[in-house]
C-alpha cells in the first residue's frame, strides 16, 4: 500500500512538473517548435545510420514530452490559447512520425505506402486528434482529425477493394466533400472555429480530387505512376463550383483558409480546362460560358441607380415614445394622489 502511495505520488510531482505555467506558455512554446524539428531533422539525416528502434524511442519521448504538455496545460478560456494550439499540434507530428517508426518496426519498409499500415497510421492519428478535439476545444485537432479521416477512408477501400483507376477514389473525394460540408453547416452557429476548418477539409478533399488529374498536366508524371486524362464536364464543374464557392465563403465570413484553397482550386481548374482538346483550341465551351457570365455580373453591379424618391411633404417628427400625461398628472407629467383631478360634479373628493 505505501508503494502504490509512493508511485502515485511520484506521478503527481511528475505531472506537475511538465505542467506549463500560463505566464510561461509562450516561452515553452517558442522551444517546443525547435526541438520538435530537431527530432525530425535527425530522422531525416541519420535514417540510414541508426537503427530504427533508436528514432522510435527518441520520437516517442519527444511526442510524450511535447503533447503531454499540451494536454496538460490549463484551459483558460472557452479555447486553447496559442502556446496550447502549438504545443498540441507540435506533438501530434511528433505522434506521427512515431507511429511512422513503430510500422517500420513491425515490418514495413514503406508504411505509407502500403494500404494496411497507411489505414492504421491515420487512423490512430484521426482517433487522436479527434479526441484532443473534444476534450481540449482544439478547433485546428479538429482539422487533423477531418484531413486524416479522409486519408483513412481511402485507405481502408484501398486495403478492402483494390479498386483499378482513381475513379473510385474521386467519387469517394466528392462524397468526403459533401459530407464535411454538410457538417460544418449544423456546427456554424454553435461551433464557428469548427465550422471553418471543415470547411477547410472539404477543401481539402476537393483539391485532391483534383490533383487526381495532375498528369494531364505534366504528362511526364504518367510514366511514374501519375493518373492522366482530362477530366469530363462534371468534374470540370465540380472543380469549379467548389472554388468558387470556396471564394465566396471566404469572402462572406472573411475567412482566410477557405479562400487560399478555393484560389488553388481555380487556379487547377484553369490548367487542366486550358489544354487544348483534341479538336484543336476554341473558345467554346467554358471559356465563353465563364466570359458571358463574368460580364453579367459585372453589368448587373455596375447598372445605373435609381435615387429614391423625396420624403412626401408635410412629414412631420417621428411620433412620441412616451405617453402623454393622462387624467390626475400634475405638473411633473406623473400622476398625482387622487384618483380625480377635481371633485366630480355634485360629490366631494375621494379620498
Amino acid at each position: 500500500m505505501a508503494e502504490a502511495n509512493d508511485l502515485r505520488s511520484l506521478l503527481g510531482r511528475a505531472l506537475a512538473a511538465l505542467t506549463p505555467h500560463p505566464h510561461r506558455g509562450d516561452l515553452i512554446a517558442a522551444g517546443a517548435v525547435p526541438l520538435a524539428l530537431g527530432v525530425l531533422l535527425v530522422n531525416a539525416r541519420l535514417d540510414a545510420t541508426w537503427g530504427k528502434g533508436i528514432f522510435l524511442v527518441i520520437n516517442a519521448l519527444a511526442c510524450v514530452l511535447v503533447l503531454g504538455m499540451g494536454l496538460l496545460a490549463p484551459l483558460e478560456g472557452e479555447r486553447p490559447r496559442s502556446y496550447q494550439q502549438v504545443l498540441l499540434f507540435a506533438g501530434e507530428l511528433l505522434g506521427f512520425v512515431t507511429l511512422l517508426r513503430l510500422a517500420q518496426v513491425l515490418g514495413a519498409d514503406a508504411p505509407l505506402s502500403a494500404a494496411g499500415s497507411r489505414l492504421w497510421i491515420f487512423a490512430v492519428v484521426t482517433l487522436s486528434a479527434a479526441w484532443i478535439a473534444r476534450t481540449r476545444r482544439s478547433a485546428f485537432c479538429a482539422l487533423i482529425a477531418a484531413v486524416a479521416g479522409i486519408v483513412v477512408v481511402l485507405s481502408f477501400v484501398d486495403w478492402a477493394f483494390s479498386p483499378k483507376g482513381p475513379a473510385t477514389a474521386r467519387w469517394l473525394l466528392l462524397v468526403l466533400a459533401i459530407a464535411l460540408v454538410l457538417a460544418a453547416l449544423a456546427r456554424r452557429d454553435g461551433q464557428r472555429r469548427e465550422s471553418v476548418y471543415l470547411i477547410d477539409a472539404a477543401g481539402v478533399a476537393i483539391l485532391l480530387l483534383g490533383l487526381t488529374f495532375v498528369g494531364a498536366l505534366f504528362r511526364i508524371l504518367t510514366l511514374v505512376g501519375a493518373p492522366g486524362g482530362l477530366p469530363g464536364g462534371g468534374w470540370k464543374l465540380v472543380l469549379l463550383a467548389a472554388g468558387l464557392g470556396l471564394v465566396a465563403y471566404a469572402g462572406v465570413d472573411r475567412e482566410p483558409g477557405p479562400g487560399y484553397l478555393g484560389t488553388l482550386i481555380l487556379l487547377l481548374f484553369v490548367g487542366l480546362v486550358g489544354i487544348p482538346s483534341a479538336t484543336g483550341a476554341s473558345l467554346w465551351f467554358w471559356p465563353l460560358v465563364l466570359l458571358v457570365l463574368g460580364g453579367v455580373a459585372v453589368g448587373a453591379g455596375l447598372r445605373p441607380r435609381e435615387e429614391l424618391p423625396p420624403e412626401p411633404p408635410g412629414a412631420g417628427p417621428d411620433p412620441p415614445t412616451e405617453p402623454f400625461p393622462g387624467p390626475g398628472s400634475g405638473s411633473s407629467g406623473r400622476p398625482s394622489g387622487s384618483l380625480w383631478a377635481s371633485p366630480p360634479p355634485g360629490g366631494d373628493e375621494l379620498s
